[in-house]
């Protein structure tokens, strides 16, 4: 995943190739077809299943260790949300619009899971929280000039896109300063990406939802989390 190379963290290069991997997958199924993510699914799962089998040594014993704890983490947040989820979507014997949704919802709950685990338990919340911030300001940016591109030059929409896109890295730099402070502001953004994607009126189905508000709205909360635990000054 990364290495310690004096004083500074180097990813690795299969860390690199399966993040390059997932995020791949992530784009091309979104933009052209749900089969693509299958790109994603090797980048996630397949250096794990390859240490596993003993073809890839690229972790140390730390790394081992951190790895199994998120699997566990994995296993139990994983197992909890799909209990929740059947047990919502069948209450009162309620049926829901069948979709392969559901199924991503599900992995990308275990995924996440494990993955912020790995981190926090790696890079300590601070870094990882400034890490993850600094990935969400990036995506939220190119999303942003990608819709500036494609409509005529406007100054209101181009200050708009930078006020949206500037607190997440005004947040990334402060996390390891104040870390309590930068954990209750990402708890409030998570929220209120909960209600602007909230259901009520919504015409997407709720499994899309859903899917949307883990990928988006989990980073966050974990983060937020986290640094809630953090002492300040540090």
């Amino acid at each position: 995943m990364v290495e310690q190379t004096a004083g500074r963290w180097a990813p690795r290069l299969p860390g690199l190739i399966a993040g390059v991997l997932v995020t791949l997958g992530l784009l091309l199924s979104t933009f052209m077809g749900w089969g693509f993510l299958i790109v994603a699914g090797l980048g996630a799962f397949g250096p794990g299943i390859l240490r596993e089998l003993g073809w890839l040594r690229d972790q140390d014993e730390f790394q081992r260790q951190a790895a199994h704890r998120a699997g566990y983490h994995a296993y139990l947040i994983g197992g909890l949300a799909t209990v929740l989820i059947v047990s919502a979507v069948r209450w009162n014997g309620t049926d829901v619009e069948v979709s392969s949704e559901w199924i991503v919802l599900i992995m990308v709950v275990l995924w996440m899971t494990w993955l912020f685990s790995s981190l926090l338990a790696y890079w300590g919340a601070p870094k990882t929280a400034s890490r993850v911030l600094m990935v969400f300001g990036s995506f939220w940016a190119v999303f942003v000039l990608a819709n500036l591109v494609s409509e005529p030059f406007q100054l209101v929409g181009v200050l708009a896109g930078i006020m949206f896109v500037a607190p997440f890295f005004g947040l990334a730099y402060i996390a390891g300063r104040r870390p309590r402070l930068t954990g209750i502001l990402l708890l409030g953004v998570a929220a209120a990406f909960l209600v602007i994607t909230a259901p009520t009126g919504s015409s997407l189905k709720l499994s899309t939802i859903l899917v949307t508000d883990a990928l988006l709205v989990v980073p966050l909360i974990a983060s937020g989390i986290a640094l809630l635990r953090e002492s300040e000054g540090r």
